[in-house]
Parts: structure tokens; C-alpha cells; sequence
């Protein structure tokens, strides 16, 4: 679809990214739309938990592309890939600046839909601290501009959009009427893989997934691990991910406070035990 080139601005010699539209790509419509919703959902967020789009423009070619500020660091899926799981301490911070990043998204009327390990940059923030920078809005809905008879032609190539490890199980069924909702079960999807190893669900293909995703509620930490976890944090997956949106939290600022307090109780418990020793 793309390429993404390191580059120098001119105006204040600080490093950007790139992103070119492909000319084989640009001729298809629906990738074309895609990319310029991206540039249309980027520009609206101002969070320092999503990656800043600076500029927007044509090459000489005619090709569009996109300026990003360059993040040093690695992505979510490539620590992942080194480390396998994270513990709740190292997790928890870069889960909450995800939470912030999407509320932040939602506020400017933007849905992600592609919550994933390889869409969540880990970015050093001081000597010691790192920072969640939220990816790539490709497949983002612009909440005040989508019109009922666009979506599903934006869709039609590929049924649904966004990442389907990760997705949904209303976006299973396709992404035109999802909402906030959605984006708090992509995030929850995220740190229960990041947090056991594992997906909440996984199968053979894609319709077996589907199936699971559909008809079963989804498994607790304990199931997918074989050991206990604090009560509040099982109670934040099962929030999380709960099959039916209504049952989900209502928004990423409600899924940030749960955890935030899970975060906060684990502290006071460990101080407390330390003391005790």
C-alpha cells in the first residue's frame, strides 16, 4: 500500500516519517479513500499518546503522502516477540497511555477499529519511564463525516475492518455501526495478550475464532494462565471484553480509572507486605 521513509525537516532540522501512497495502490479507490482518511482522523487528534501527523502533501509524481514525527523505539508486537508477556508493573503504565491515547481519539469523534501489539509504539520518556504512542488511523471511522451509504462500499474488500485476532465481536459482523465501545475491547484484547502470552481466543482459522469470539464469554486470567490474579483485575477483562458492548465499559476514560485503581491497589498491597518482611 505504502512506503515509510526517515527524513529530515527542512524547517527546524528535527527527524520526521514519511508515508507514500504506493502508485499501484493510489489507483484503487478504496485504498486512496483509506489513506486519506487516515491523514482526515490524524489531524483532528492532539493527544502525545498518538503519533502527531506535521504535514500533508503530493510528491512531484502526484503520489500523496504523509508527515509523521519519528518515534524512536520498537512497537508493542516486537517486544512481544522478544519477551512473549510482560508483568502487570511494566504493562499496566504503557495500557494506561493506550486508554489515554484512544480517549483522546474519541473526544476529536475518531475510531481507531485496529487495536493492535503492531499499532502501539514504546517510546523512552526519561531516564527511566517509557511512553505508549498510538499507530497508524488507516482504517479509523471519522465519526461526523461517515455517511450511511459509505462504509460498506469502504468495506467491501475485505468484510471487515481492522485486525481480527483483536477485534470485536460486533466488528466480527462488520465495521460500520461499531463505536467507542469497540476500541475498549481492542485495547483489553491487547493487554490480555500481552499480559498471559496468549490471545483471549484462538482457533485453527479465522472462522473458528469468529465462532468463539460469538458465542462464548471470554476466558478469565486465571483459565489462561493457571494461576490467581487480584479480583479487580480479572473484573477489568471481563469488562474489557465482554461479548456484548453493553455490558463493556462505556467509554476508555471508565477502562483507564479501573485501571488505574487495580494499579494503585497492587502498589499499596506490595508496600504493605514489604513492610511486613
Amino acid at each position: 500500500m505504502g512506503e515509510v521513509w526517515a527524513a529530515e525537516s527542512l524547517e527546524g532540522r528535527h527527524p520526521v516519517a514519511i508515508k507514500v501512497l504506493l502508485e499501484r495502490a493510489a489507483r484503487r479507490k478504496d485504498i486512496k479513500r483509506r489513506f486519506e482518511r487516515e491523514a482526515e482522523a490524524a489531524a483532528r487528534i492532539r493527544s502525545p499518546y498518538v503519533c502527531a501527523l506535521l504535514d500533508q502533501g503530493f510528491t512531484a509524481d502526484g503520489s500523496l503522502f504523509l508527515v509523521f514525527e519519528l518515534l524512536e523505539g520498537e512497537s508493542l508486537a516486537d517486544r512481544l516477540r522478544r519477551e512473549l508477556y510482560l508483568p502487570f508493573d511494566e504493562l499496566a503504565p504503557l495500557m494506561l497511555d493506550v486508554l489515554q491515547g484512544i480517549s483522546d481519539a474519541h473526544a476529536a469523534q475518531v475510531l481507531h477499529r485496529d487495536l493492535k501489539p503492531g499499532n502501539i509504539f514504546i517510546k523512552p520518556s526519561g531516564k527511566t519511564h517509557e511512553r505508549a504512542v498510538i499507530l497508524d488511523f488507516g482504517v479509523s471511522k471519522v465519526l461526523q463525516t461517515v455517511r450511511a451509504n459509505e462504509e460498506p462500499s469502504l468495506t467491501a474488500y475485505d468484510g471487515t475492518v481492522g485486525s481480527f485476532a483483536y477485534m470485536a465481536p460486533e466488528q466480527v459482523r462488520g465495521a460500520a455501526r461499531v463505536d467507542e465501545r469497540a476500541d475498549v475491547y481492542g485495547v483489553a484484547s491487547v493487554a490480555f495478550r500481552s499480559l498471559t502470552g496468549r490471545l483471549p481466543f484462538e482457533g485453527l482459522s479465522a472462522r473458528m475464532v469468529a465462532g468463539l469470539k460469538l458465542e462464548r464469554p471470554p476466558p478469565t486470567l486465571e483459565e489462561a494462565t493457571g494461576l490467581m490474579w487480584p479480583k479487580k483485575l480479572e473484573e477489568f477483562f471481563a469488562l474489557g471484553l465482554a461479548r456484548d458492548p453493553n455490558e463493556r465499559f462505556p467509554s476508555a476514560e471508565e477502562a483507564r480509572n479501573h485501571l488505574k485503581r487495580v494499579l494503585a491497589l497492587l502498589r499499596r498491597v506490595r508496600k504493605a507486605v514489604s513492610k511486613l518482611v
